[in-house]
Order: C-alpha cells, then structure tokens, then sequence
C-alpha cells in the first residue's frame, strides 16, 4: 500500500505538471504539503497502537486531512465530472480518475486516526492539526476582510492609492492573472501559482458577503478586464513581476507566455 501511496502522489504531481489543475503552489504551501503528506505516504508502515511518534504524525495527519479537503472542494464539479471518465474512451480518463486522490487519501487518514492509532487520547493531536489548519483560514479571511473595502474603492475608482502593500494585498491584486482561484474546464491559460492563502480567504468571505462569490468575482464592479487587473497590480507593487516565467502546466504554456497583456 505505501508502494500505492508513493505512485499516486508521483501521478498526481505529474498531472498537475502537464494539466491545468492546481498549478505550481507558492513556496510555503509546496514545503507545508510535503511535509504533512509524508506520514500518509507511510501510514501503511507505521506502526500501529501509541508510539512516540504517533502525537507529531496525527498532528501532521491532521493538516494533511485538511489538505485532502481543500483539494475536493477546489476540484467542484470535478468530482462528479470525473466519475464518468471511468467508462468514457475519450478525453484524459487517467488524468481525470485522480481526482479521486484525495478522497483516498481521507480515507486513510481517518482510517488510521480513529482507529488504528490507539489510544483515545491520541486524537487530541489529530484535532489540533485540524484546528491549527482552521485557524490558519480563518486568520487569513479576517485579513482578507481588512483590506476589501479599499481595494473595491480602488477598483472604482481606478486609483491604486490608498492601498497598503503586504502579502494579503498582493495576493488579491494578482488573483485570476498570477494567482489562480478556481478550478476551470475551460479553454485558455490559467495563472501560474496557486496560494491557498488567498483562495480560502475567498471562500470563507464568499459565505458572509453577497459582492463576492467563491470564485473572487462579483456582479458589481470588483473584478475589471485583466488589462485594469494588471495595470493595477502594476501600480501598487511594481517591482513584482505580473507575469511568472513558468506557466500553470505544460498546456497553454506558449499561450500564457505570448500574452502581452502581461508585459
């Protein structure tokens, strides 16, 4: 099974490389995911009933179970798109069929915490991954939330004053031409890197607020074609580049990279 584990997680890498699914995640959350799936590609081998170990693996489970949670709901219609590629010749079956990658890995996860891990008293530590991942999304909505109302004003105005620069404000200047936000079966170049930070900032603001959807746009006047996006990403940070020098994946490479819009 941990043969299995290793090969899906190397299939899911490799489809992402060649699809346009998640992109190329941003530095910490490619150092957070290795490290937290590196239990779960061994869970099989790992011992089971209390080990000393067993409090730092299901801490780390618990963010990995998150992680597997993200992924589904960022996946949408995918999940059920994908069921039927199981008995369609067409397409990219085996691409599609990986979308059930993270259901799998759930399942182990909670398999092991439940179950085989052994004590009681063990789950406290899988709870505090979990609530350690919460918080983290939380934390990151509330930020988001802080800087909304003048970047809308900016977006009205077509004025970039007045906006601070930070992490959070560069993310949601860049969303949908650097960051990508959603997954897409659409034709066309998705942008290169993939945050978490902000998509569940959206997500979680999305729940409270009716001018923003899942998705980061909304229906009166917060998003703008992308040659305003740009521009005004341009003006507030500009000494960072609006367009990578890597593209989402393989496919439409040539087309993000010819873009000039991002220039």
């Amino acid at each position: 099974m941990t043969l299995v584990n290793a090969l899906f997680i190397a299939a899911v890498i490799t489809a992402n490389a060649h699809h346009q699914v998640f992109c190329r995640p941003v530095l910490w959350a490619a150092i957070i995911m290795s490290i937290a799936f590196l239990p779960v590609m061994f869970l099989p081998l790992i011992r089971k009933g209390p080990s000393r170990w067993h409090p730092l693996i299901l801490f780390l489970l618990g963010i990995a179970a998150c992680i597997c949670v993200y992924c589904i709901v960022f996946l949408r219609e995918m999940n059920i798109l994908a069921l039927f590629t199981w008995l369609s010749p067409f397409g990219r079956p085996l691409a599609a069929r990986l979308t059930f990658v993270p259901h799998f890995f759930l399942l182990q996860i909670i398999l092991f915490a439940f179950h085989t891990a052994g004590s009681k008293s063990l789950w406290k530590f899988f709870a505090a991954g979990v609530t350690f991942s919460a918080a983290y999304a939380i934390t990151m909505a509330m930020w988001f939330n802080l800087h909304y109302a003048p970047i809308r004003t900016a977006w009205t105005s077509g004025a970039a004053t007045g906006i601070p620069r930070n992490y959070m404000t560069e993310r949601m200047l860049g969303m949908h031409f650097k960051y990508h936000m959603s997954f897409c079966l659409y034709d066309g170049w998705r942008p290169p890197l993939h945050d978490p930070s902000i998509v569940v900032a959206v997500w979680l603001t999305a729940v409270f607020r009716s001018d923003i959807d899942s998705r980061g746009f909304a229906p009166d006047g917060y998003e703008k074609p992308l040659t305003a996006n740009i521009a005004m990403y341009k003006a507030v940070f500009p000494g960072l580049p609006a367009r990578m020098e890597c593209s989402c994946a393989k496919g439409y490479r040539k087309f993000y990279m010819n873009d000039p819009r991002l220039r």
